[in-house]
């Protein structure tokens, strides 16, 4: 009984999700939809800012042909979508070496985003206290729709420059989805979701600090 309730509550989706919180103040995640040779991939990514979108750089490595954005809550390729100006990869990001570290990239606009968008900071420092919230569009069900999992908190990584969380929900299209923290009646980024990590400490998620992005982030 113990690990269905578990599983409610982890996969508990838009409309449930509504009941604890506002789900407009989370609606700065966004589904992205990458096209790679003859494939056409997604993932998650979030707006920090109303022209700029920041996500997992494993979303958009390689011979990526078409990066599309959307702001709807489940994802149907013929829905409309948000045009692109750029998208540029951290350029320390070297998979083949640093194991996923610096798994970030970020997407710029052609136009700001929508007025509806509500736009988080981003969480400054490492102290995290609070409730942690992970969305993504990962497929579930046949479908790929905006998904909340609550992880809990495990440590921040300051070598790696992530933090790692207890969290092995993640599924395909979940990549560069932000993790909300809550504390008390304030609400920011906190990271985005990166990949898993296995070893004799067990398995655990990583998940890149936006903080300690920001400059790249905001550089042009």
């Amino acid at each position: 009984m113990k690990m269905v309730l578990t599983l409610l509550v982890v996969l508990m989706t838009v409309e449930g999700f509504s009941k604890v919180e506002t789900w407009e103040q989370f609606n700065s995640s966004l589904l992205i939809e990458v096209t790679r040779g003859k494939g056409v991939f997604t993932c998650t990514g979030v707006a920090v800012s109303d022209t700029l979108i920041v996500t997992a750089a494993h979303c958009l490595e390689g011979n990526v042909t078409k990066v599309r954005v959307f702001t709807q809550i489940n994802y149907n390729p013929k829905q409309t979508s948000l045009d692109i100006a750029s998208y540029k990869v951290h350029p320390e990001y070297e998979p083949s070496k640093s194991n996923y570290r610096n798994d970030i990239a970020k997407i710029v606009m052609k136009e700001k985003l929508p007025a509806f968008i509500k736009l988080l900071p981003i969480h400054q420092g490492n102290t995290v206290i609070g409730d942690l919230y992970r969305f993504g569009f990962g497929a579930r069900n046949d479908k790929n729709a905006r998904t909340v999992i609550t992880p809990t908190f495990r440590q921040v990584n300051v070598a790696d420059k992530v933090v790692e969380l207890n969290d092995k929900f993640s599924r395909s299209g979940d990549s560069g989805g932000p993790i909300y923290l809550r504390n008390g009646d304030n609400l920011s980024i906190l990271a985005i979701h990166s990949t898993f990590s296995s070893g004799p400490q067990g398995n655990f998620s990583y998940n890149p600090l936006l903080n300690t992005y920001l400059p790249w982030i905001y550089q042009n």
